[in-house]
């Protein structure tokens, strides 16, 4: 993909997920690698709260009020609200355990998930409101984590799938993920081969996900930035291994 010409991305600035003038009672936006190391764990941490700060300055958050999760590629979804702000903002060990999914309606309360390659999903309900955000790796895919986090809104806010509006954040894609065999056994639909080695679609499994909880296929916003490919712009655990920073996924009602 040539980013100098996607409308959602400019070289050094965040990813914004829903396109540039989208809905002015929703923020929603993904860090880039010239932004900095987002994380509080992995990479270089030494700059990571300031990086946090500038960013969310620019996006209208207050970075000390962030929810975060200590992330375990879980097939778990936490309901956030007023009580859970702060958590993981300025310190790893306070942040909500176990947890790989933020869904809220409530207003003021910044969910956020970090990755390099995995997949953030951004859902959004605008007639409730309600958002959801998602940390797609493969594990919390198999675990169908998109999913449930659809049907705990339909559940607890009476979201209806059919309103909702899904974008896919940069994530390793198809063209570089390659697995093992066994993932044939988790994924039947979502291998690929090619040249005798199979690739994962993980963006697939996740939009196979979403349309079986109820969303319509014309509600799926998906740029296909892949972040191997973009090493340049996004991290990539896949290529830099330990030493890779996080990217920020962060959504927010206004």
């Amino acid at each position: 993909m040539n980013l100098a010409n996607n409308p959602v991305f400019i070289k050094g600035e965040e990813f914004l997920p829903f396109g540039n003038s989208f809905d002015i009672n929703l923020i929603a936006a993904v860090s880039s690698r010239q932004q900095g190391n987002m994380s509080l764990c992995y990479g270089d941490v030494s700059n990571a709260l300031l990086n946090r700060e500038t960013i969310m300055k620019k996006l209208g958050i207050d970075s000390r009020e962030l929810v975060c999760a200590k992330q375990t590629h879980s097939g778990n979804v936490h309901y956030a609200t007023e009580l859970d702000k702060g958590k993981g903002a300025l310190t790893y060990d306070d942040a909500i355990a176990d947890t790989d999914a933020f869904i809220t309606d409530k207003k003021g309360v910044p969910v956020a998930i970090f990755t390099a390659d995995c997949l953030s999903v951004f859902l959004y309900d605008p007639y409730k409101p309600a958002i959801g955000l998602v940390h797609g790796g493969w594990r919390s895919t198999k675990e169908e984590i998109a999913f449930t986090a659809i049907k705990l809104m339909q559940k607890r806010f009476g979201a209806d799938p059919k309103n909702l509006l899904v974008s896919f954040g940069p994530a390793i894609r198809s063209c570089s993920f390659e697995v093992e065999e066994d993932f044939k056994k988790f994924f039947p639909k979502d291998i690929q081969e090619r040249e005798g080695k199979l690739y994962m679609d993980l963006a697939g499994a996740n939009r196979r996900q979403v349309l079986k909880a109820g969303v319509k296929e014309e509600n799926i916003f998906d740029y296909r930035i892949c972040t191997v490919c973009s090493i340049g712009d996004f991290y990539s655990f896949r290529v830099e291994k330990d030493v890779s920073g996080r990217m920020i996924s962060v959504m927010m009602l206004k």
